[in-house]
């Protein structure tokens, strides 16, 4: 099977390694700044034998008809998230080369792609699968994320995890399995969530449901808040609440749910840290992604 791999990050090179491994050969582009010679994970030259780096962007996308890119896809719907590329790879290019291709990336905007719905013989339509809206992938991914956020809660903290206050923002897919792994490690758990089922599965789970506005009643007493929601709900008046040493952990995609300004006026500790998976579990990342791929082409 042919494959083309364009952009993304690490988890794309252990795609593009994992792919290869299984004798597909792969077509790659806005990969070519990672050295693959001395970090590739394959476990053999005739391994590596199957994974092309390919001059441009139409030669990589000719011979397969499958086409992968990164997720998310791209961070400014201009050009595509690619940070081994050696230069920018404008969407509007990758799209020429597109036609009639099965595409997988993860956050698909409509508005580069429309629906396809005029495809005529000339223009045969797009089959579009936007990875992070499969349940299943998103639930994975929410595993690398929240042990990143145990990681650094660990390196940026001189106390243990064990008898801190931490607040979680959000009781979705992240903050259920934050909830959970913070607990399991001795935490004092507390969560945020607007729905009233939602407060009600997080007092039967034994933590302690709050309210947003309850928030600031509670706030002194944090040592680490975990936000996994993408809209501001971390205003000034709970971050005056807040302690000095309080650690702030941002996993939610941008805007994010902290006053990022407010913050550096309190001079108070905030780590962004979005798109974990593909920074510290890259490995990891990538087999959920080829599954959830792999489970799609056999359906498809």
């Amino acid at each position: 099977m042919n494959i083309s791999i364009i952009g993304g990050d690490l988890r794309s090179v252990r795609l593009v390694e994992n792919y290869a491994a299984e004798g597909n050969t792969i077509y790659t582009f806005g990969l070519e700044n990672y050295n693959w010679k001395e970090n590739t994970t394959s476990s053999s030259e005739e391994k590596n034998s199957e994974i092309v780096l390919c001059e441009n962007l139409s030669e990589a996308m000719e011979k397969s008809n499958i086409v992968i890119g990164g997720i998310p896809f791209s961070r400014d719907g201009i050009k595509l998230n690619a940070p081994f590329a050696r230069k920018e790879i404008l969407i509007e290019n990758f799209k020429k080369n597109l036609n009639g291709k099965k595409f997988f990336a993860g956050r698909i905007l409509e508005e580069n792609f429309g629906t396809e719905e005029n495809a005529s013989e000339d223009k045969p339509k797009i089959q579009m699968y936007d990875l992070l809206k499969d349940d299943e992938l998103t639930i994975l991914n929410a595993i690398p994320t929240v042990e990143g956020a145990i990681k650094i809660a660990i390196d940026e903290r001189e106390e243990t995890i064990h008898e801190s206050n931490v607040l979680v923002c959000g009781y979705g897919r992240i903050g259920k399995i934050a909830c959970d792994r913070f607990s399991k490690l001795g935490a004092n758990v507390y969560c945020t969530a607007r729905k009233e089922t939602d407060l009600a599965w997080i007092r039967e789970k034994r933590f302690i449901p709050l309210t947003y506005p309850e928030v600031i009643n509670f706030a002194s007493r944090f040592d680490i808040v975990i936000n996994t929601v993408p809209t501001l709900i971390i205003k000034k008046e709970e971050l005056d609440a807040f302690n000095k040493d309080v650690l702030l952990i941002e996993l939610a995609s941008l805007p994010g749910g902290f006053d990022k300004e407010y913050i550096k006026q309190k001079g108070l500790k905030l780590i962004t840290a979005p798109g974990i998976p593909g920074k510290e579990m890259p490995k990891t990342a990538a087999k959920y992604i080829k599954k959830v791929i792999d489970k799609i082409l056999d359906t498809a």
